[in-house]
C-alpha cells in the first residue's frame, strides 16, 4: 500500500512540472539560442548499420529501428511503397474517415497518422469523440491520434490549463483502444511566448511527441521579413529541418521527455522554387533521420492550399516528387506497417563491421550541413587520394573495397573548409572502422542456419546499383532443397509493388497471381502477332511451383527461382557464401 501511494504521489509530481507556470520571455536571450542554433555545422561519416543501434523507447507501435515515410495522397499506388499515410479529421463528430482516406487504409499495410483539427475546447462533444474512436479502431490497422494539434499557434491554447484537461481525458479515450496511439503535438517554433511546457500533459498520457516541421521561405508570407524574424522563426536561409527539430528535443532533453519524436507533418516550400527546395527536401528527408536517429516517422503534407501565402505540394513538381521517391527507396525507411528497413544510418565511430555488397562495394554517406552554403560538395579520399565527390544530401559514396589491401586505410571527407578522416581496417569483403572486422557476421542478423537468417539477397538493378534485401521476423527457408523467400520483402527490394487480398488468399504483382496454398503461378503474358505488330492479344501462362506458396509467421512465402521465371530476371545461387544474386 505505501508503495502504491508512493507511485501515485511520484506521479502527481512529475505531471506538476508540466503545469503552465507563467513568465516573461527573455527576447535576448532566445534570440541568442536560436541563432546558436542556425549557426552550427554538422560534418560526420555515417556507413549502413544495424538498427538495433537507434533509440528505443518501447512505445505503441515504434519499430525497433528505421523510418516510416508518410504522406497525404488521393492514391498511394502513385508514389513508392509507403509505411505511413497522413490524414485528418476536422471536427468532433466527424465520425469516420471520409474517402478516399477510409479506402487508403483498409487496403493498404501502413500506419496512419490522424491530424485531429479541433477549433475551440469549448463544450467538447466526448461522445462524438468515443464513437469516432471506436470507428478508427474498427478498421483493425495502427493509427496515431494527433488530437488538438498545434495549440501553441492556436486559440487551442489561450487556457494552458483548459488544454490540458482536455488533452488529459481524450488520451485516456484513445488508450482504451489496441489500435490507436496518442500523438502529442505542437507546432515547431510557435508563439515565441508560448513555450512547450505550458502544454505538455505528462508522460503517461503521451505514446509519441510528433511536431509541425515546415521549412517556410518567408515568416508568415511576408517577403521583407527582418532578420531577427527569420532567427527566431527559422525562415528564409535558415529554415532547415534539421535547426527546425533543435526547439523541440530541447524541451524533450531538459524535461527528461523519453518518447519516439515524429514529423507528424511537414513540408518544404515548393513555391519557392527548386533551387530553394531541392536541398531542403533532401535535408527533411537524408539528414533528419541520420542526425535524430529519435524522430521514426516523416509525414509530408502534399495538399496545395490556394489560400496560404506559400505551397508545400510536390505533386506537380517532378524534381521534388523524383527526391522524395528516391529517399523512400533508399533502404532507411519501412515500406510497410511492421516492416523492416535494410539498415540504419550510423555514424562511422559506432565500430560496426560493414560487409561490401555483390560488387564488392561499401555505402558511405555525410551528414553535412555548412550554414548559408545550401550547395555544398562533399570530396572523398582514401589513403590521401581523391576518391569521389557528392553534391547533395545523403552525399554518398560506393566505396569498391576491392582494391585496397588488407590491413588499416584512411577515408577523409572534406567540403567548404570542413575536413575529418576515419581509420579503418579491411579484412576480405569487410572492413571495420576503429577495429579488427568481425569475420563471423554475415548480415546485421545474428546467423543461424536453421533459420535460413545466414543467406543474404542481393538485387542487381538495371542501372548497376546493387543493394541487400533484409529481413524481418521471417528468413529464408530451405524447404525439400528449394529456397523459398518472403515474397514482399523480395518484391519490394525490386520496387515491385505488391497486392494482398485476405478474402481470397491471393497475392498479386505486375501481371502475376498466386494463392496460397496452389503449386502454380498464373500470368498474363502479352503477345504481339502479325504485320508491324498491330495486332494483339493476351494468353494466361501456368508456372508451376516446386513447393506450394505457404504463409510463414505471417509471411507469404515462395520458392525463389519461381520469382525469376515470372518476372524475367535472373537468379543466381552461391553455395559457398550462401549468396542470392537477383539481376534485373
Amino acid at each position: 500500500m505505501k508503495k502504491k501511494i508512493l507511485s501515485i504521489l511520484l506521479s502527481i509530481t512529475a505531471l506538476a512540472s508540466f503545469m503552465p507556470v507563467v513568465h516573461a520571455v527573455d527576447w535576448g536571450s532566445l534570440l541568442n539560442e536560436r541563432t546558436k542554433m542556425v549557426s552550427e555545422t554538422d560534418f560526420e561519416l555515417y556507413v549502413e548499420g544495424s538498427i538495433e543501434s537507434a533509440p528505443y523507447y518501447g512505445a505503441k507501435f515504434e519499430p525497433r529501428g528505421g523510418v516510416y515515410a508518410g504522406m497525404t495522397a488521393d492514391k498511394m499506388s502513385d508514389y513508392k511503397p509507403l509505411g505511413g499515410y497522413l490524414t485528418y479529421i476536422e471536427s468532433f463528430w466527424q465520425g469516420d474517415l471520409y474517402y478516399p482516406a477510409k479506402d487508403i487504409v483498409k487496403n493498404n499495410n501502413i500506419i496512419t497518422t490522424v491530424g485531429w483539427t479541433v477549433n475551440s475546447l469549448g463544450n467538447v462533444d466526448y461522445d462524438g469523440i468515443r464513437q469516432t474512436l471506436s470507428k478508427l479502431n474498427s478498421y483493425g490497422k495502427p493509427m496515431f491520434i494527433r488530437f488538438a494539434n498545434e495549440m501553441n499557434v492556436s486559440s487551442l491554447g489561450n487556457n494552458p490549463q483548459e488544454y490540458v484537461t482536455v488533452f488529459r481525458t481524450v488520451a485516456d479515450m484513445v488508450h482504451e483502444y489496441p489500435n490507436l496511439a496518442v500523438v502529442w503535438s505542437p507546432n515547431d517554433m510557435g508563439a515565441l511566448d508560448r513555450p512547450f511546457e505550458w502544454y505538455y500533459p505528462g508522460p503517461e498520457y503521451v505514446d509519441w511527441i510528433g511536431v509541425s516541421c515546415y521549412s517556410h521561405q518567408y515568416f508568415q508570407g511576408n517577403t521583407n521579413t527582418s532578420w531577427k524574424d527569420s532567427i527566431y522563426f527559422m525562415t528564409g536561409e535558415n529554415s532547415w529541418a534539421t535547426n527546425k527539430l533543435k526547439p523541440i528535443i530541447k524541451f524533450m532533453n531538459e524535461y527528461g521527455i523519453e518518447k519516439p519524436l515524429m514529423i507528424s507533418e511537414g513540408g518544404v516550400a515548393t513555391s519557392a522554387g527548386e533551387e530553394w527546395v531541392a536541398p531542403r527536401l533532401r535535408n527533411m528527408m537524408y539528414s533528419v533521420m541520420m542526425k535524430y536517429p529519435q524522430v521514426k516517422v516523416i509525414n509530408y503534407f502534399n495538399v496545395y492550399r490556394g489560400d496560404e501565402a506559400e505551397k508545400y505540394n510536390i505533386s506537380g513538381h517532378q524534381y521534388a516528387m523524383d527526391i522524395f521517391d528516391e529517399a523512400a527507396d533508399c533502404g532507411a525507411y519501412i515500406r510497410e506497417f511492421n516492416g523492416y528497413p535494410q539498415f540504419a544510418f550510423n555514424k562511422a565511430s559506432a565500430g560496426d563491421t560493414l560487409i561490401a555488397n555483390a560488387d564488392s562495394v561499401v555505402n558511405l554517406y555525410t551528414l553535412a550541413f555548412i550554414p548559408k552554403n545550401p550547395n555544398l560538395s562533399v570530396n572523398y579520399k582514401i589513403d590521401g587520394e581523391w576518391f569521389h565527390s557528392a553534391d547533395e544530401a545523403p552525399y554518398k559514396c560506393g566505396l569498391d573495397i576491392s582494391g585496397l589491401t588488407d590491413g588499416e586505410h584512411t577515408i577523409t571527407i572534406e567540403g567548404d573548409g570542413q575536413s575529418k578522416s576515419y581509420s579503418f581496417i579491411k579484412r576480405g569483403d569487410r572492413i571495420c572502422f576503429g577495429g579488427e572486422p568481425d569475420m563471423d557476421k554475415t548480415s546485421n542478423i545474428p546467423k543461424d542456419k536453421s533459420k535460413g537468417n545466414d543467406v543474404r539477397v542481393f538485387v542487381k538493378k538495371s542501372d548497376g546499383n546493387t543493394s541487400e534485401i533484409r529481413f524481418d521476423e521471417q528468413y529464408p527457408v530451405i524447404v525439400d532443397g528449394f529456397t523459398l523467400v518472403p515474397l514482399r520483402n523480395i518484391f519490394e527490394g525490386m520496387d515491385t509493388p505488391v497486392d494482398w487480398d485476405g478474402d481470397t488468399q491471393t497475392v498479386k504483382w505486375d501481371t502475376c497471381t498466386m494463392e496460397i496454398g496452389a503449386s502454380t503461378i498464373g500470368r498474363l503474358a502479352d503477345v504481339s502477332y502479325g504485320k508491324n505488330n498491330r495486332h494483339r492479344t493476351t494468353v494466361r501462362e501456368t508456372i508451376d511451383l516446386a513447393v506450394p506458396a505457404q504463409i510463414m509467421n505471417g509471411r507469404t512465402m515462395v520458392p525463389l527461382r519461381a520469382i525469376a521465371e515470372c518476372t524475367g530476371y535472373t537468379v543466381d545461387w552461391d553455395g559457398n557464401t550462401r549468396t542470392v544474386t537477383i539481376t534485373m
